[in-house]
């Protein structure tokens, strides 16, 4: 029987069979009851108290209306209609009836009928307000109602899921919708929204592309680029469809800053590159050039031997007799900077490139990762630089000429007697080098810095001592974009090179110890940290070494800092199980549970956002999902103890030897034996 009671003799039965979630969803139902009116009775049966009733169905409904009351929105007295059962068992088969018979609406209907209400002239916020659910659920909703028809057709027929809707929904073009749900329907990926996405969005631009910002979002829409915003993604994020116009933006705007600069600085050519990074063809083609710094003049020696013994005494007082915070202090610091900006000037007179050398040489211009213009730090020319000032060199005619018009009579030595001669003498060279441990470290960093500078130009300089930068394991794999290659080319960009610049090595190395320690501290740690093999903390493919993880540990490496797991370059090239791993060690077991049914492909985007802070959950997950990392990525594993193979000079009689496949140890042992005493003899 249906009659009308006030909401205040209503209370909730123990035999509501809802037993979780009860509190969800409550503020937006009962947005739509203030809004709609109660569209479906109470089921409830009467109390002993007359007049007053327990609701076994509905609980949800009868907390909204208490809330509505709570908050003045409806009169303390407000009278709903419900449905009285007698018989307690049909009262809690009408609650199980109710609640487990309920099926939720498809998407595609919820989208037509959101989309109905916003053509009868509703507003988002209005529809929104009216259904308690968010202005931007409303137009996702209005988005996938404007789907092409066969992409909408599969959604409501239940062929695809929402989340394949959606990655459908991020562009408004329909025509493109359907020619890639034709190719993507067949293909074996066709499901996954990330392989749809991109698909779709294959000649678009997002809105925070190094381009995109170098442009910015007035001067592209001003031209008349068209954006479109991703309701799918996170608040704000866009798509530039015109990516023609963009790169013809960003083409122009780099162009009038490479002329600017070329005229400003005198130089032959300025390339502009719209690009995070100039291309390494495009380097090798041209001849790098490197000014030499000049000698300082007399002058310039005395002054910076007195400026830098006044600077000492300055300091010497400050750390001593002079306090924090006086006016004496104060003074001495000042003098302090106006030190360092004449030295400053004095050591940039020193790099000054002459106009008439200027005019030979060029550089590049290009695009930061922070959408920023960046000039390139190295200078290059077309054809080896010809420099006007130096003096003429001297011809001569062959036959033994040696370049002063004189024949050179001495007699012609044997190779044998050059090559014993020659080893005797890198002996004495050898033995006092040995001696000398600030000339040996200086050799040793300026050997490993022409090594990084002449890389591709063979330069012999009679030394085994490399630091050629190690081979990547896949050939023509590139990672500019990621913040630790940008770092290093940063690094490589800050490096002097003014000592590269001299014709010889005898003058390259003594410009290059002119330099000073914090200049050389510079190129070692590049030449050394260059020669580093890819390594991972796996034991699979031969690419552990505990040794790498105890110096990451020693840096004090925040791999989170600089790399972030996402579909492409993780996520979605792992199994499902890995992923669901990630879920757990995020949010445990409730988080795995709530996408341990999900596709992998629509896992593999959600693990992605959740690691990159794009995910709606708790402070504390967002916590965890900001410093996940795979075990593979961190610096976690221990060096063991290893077999060394050496293969000795002399071999311990003591020790047993292993048999050669011939049994001839004996005669191996006499061998190894005798070459090492002779290798003694050639050494002394």
């Amino acid at each position: 029987m249906i009659q009308s009671v006030k909401v205040k003799n209503l209370s909730l039965s123990k035999d509501n069979v809802r037993k979780s979630s009860r509190e969800a969803g409550i503020d937006a139902l009962a947005a739509s009851i203030a809004t709609q009116g109660l569209l479906q009775n109470l089921i409830v049966t009467p109390l002993k108290k007359a007049g007053h009733f327990t609701v076994k169905a509905g609980g949800r409904r009868l907390r909204a209306l208490q809330s509505l009351i709570d908050q003045g929105r409806l009169p303390v007295d407000h009278v709903v209609p419900v449905l009285v059962l007698t018989d307690d068992d049909n009262s809690v088969e009408a609650s199980l009836t109710e609640n487990f018979q309920r099926v939720p609406m498809n998407p595609a209907d919820e989208s037509t009928a959101f989309n109905f209400l916003i053509q009868k002239g509703m507003t988002a916020e209005d529809v929104a307000k009216r259904q308690g659910v968010t202005t931007r659920f409303v137009e996702q909703r209005v988005r996938l109602a404007e789907l092409a028809p066969s992409v909408f057709q599969a959604l409501a027929a239940g062929e695809i899921t929402l989340g394949v809707a959606q990655a459908y929904a991020v562009t408004s073009d329909i025509d493109r919708q359907a020619r890639v749900f034709a190719q993507m329907s067949t293909s074996y990926y066709g499901d996954q929204p990330d392989n749809i996405r991109r698909a779709i969005l294959n000649g678009t631009i997002r809105a925070n592309d190094a381009k995109a910002r170098f442009i910015g979002r007035d001067a592209y829409v001003a031209a008349g680029g068209r954006i479109e915003g991703d309701l799918f993604a996170a608040e704000g994020d866009e798509n530039w469809i015109d990516v023609d116009l963009l790169e013809d933006l960003a083409g122009k705007k780099l162009e009038a800053a490479a002329a600017e600069l070329a005229q400003a600085e005198g130089l032959a050519f300025v390339t502009p590159i719209a690009a995070t990074h100039v291309p390494y063809d495009i380097e090798r083609q041209l001849h790098e050039f490197h000014a030499p710094a000049r000698p300082l003049s007399e002058e310039e020696s005395a002054r910076v031997e007195a400026l830098s013994a006044e600077n000492d005494q300055l300091v010497e007082q400050l750390e001593g007799e002079l306090t924090d915070g006086t006016p004496e202090a104060e003074v001495a610091n000042d003098r302090l900077d106006e030190i360092e900006r004449e030295l400053d000037s004095i050591d940039k007179s020193r790099r000054e490139i002459d106009p008439a050398v200027r005019a030979q040489i060029g550089t590049f211009v290009y695009i930061g990762g922070d959408g920023e213009a960046r000039v390139h730090t190295r200078m290059f020319s077309e054809k080896p630089v010809v420099d006007p000032n130096a003096p003429p060199k001297a011809t001569g005619g062959g036959n033994g000429d040696d370049g002063t018009g004189n024949i050179d009579h001495r007699p012609k030595l044997s190779a044998t007697l050059i090559d014993e001669l020659a080893t005797q003498r890198r002996q004495i060279l050898v033995a006092h080098i040995a001696s000398d441990p600030a000339m040996a470290l200086d050799l040793t960093i300026f050997l490993m810095a022409q090594n990084v500078v002449f890389e591709q130009n063979y330069v012999r300089n009679h030394s085994t001592l490399k630091s050629s930068g190690a081979q990547f394991p896949i050939f023509g794999f590139r990672d500019e974009g990621s913040m630790a290659s940008q770092t290093i080319e940063d690094q490589r960009q800050r490096l002097d090179t003014s000592w590269a610049g001299h014709k010889t090595m005898t003058e390259r190395f003594d410009a290059f110890r002119a330099l000073d320690d914090e200049a050389r501290g510079s190129w070692v740690a590049f030449s050394i940290a260059r020669t580093l093999e890819p390594s991972l903390n796996v034991a699979e493919g031969g690419r552990s070494n505990g040794f790498h993880d105890h110096l990451g540990r020693a840096l004090d490496i925040q791999v989170e800092h600089w790399w972030r797991p996402t579909a492409e370059n993780f996520f979605g090239r792992v199994k499902k199980d890995v992923m669901l791993d990630a879920l757990e060690d995020i949010g445990g077991p409730i988080l795995r549970g709530r996408y341990k049914d999900a596709k992998k492909g629509d896992l593999a985007a959600t693990c992605a956002s959740l690691c990159n802070g794009q995910g709606i959950v708790e402070a504390e997950i967002r916590e965890k999902a900001a410093a996940w990392l795979p075990d593979a990525m961190r610096f976690d594993a221990i060096e063991k103890p290893e077999t060394i193979a050496l293969r000795s000079t002399f071999v311990d009689e003591t020790e047993d030897v292993d048999p050669g496949e011939d049994g001839d140890d004996e005669s191996d042992l006499e061998d190894a034996t005798h070459d090492g005493q002779e290798d003694l003899s050639e050494a002394a």
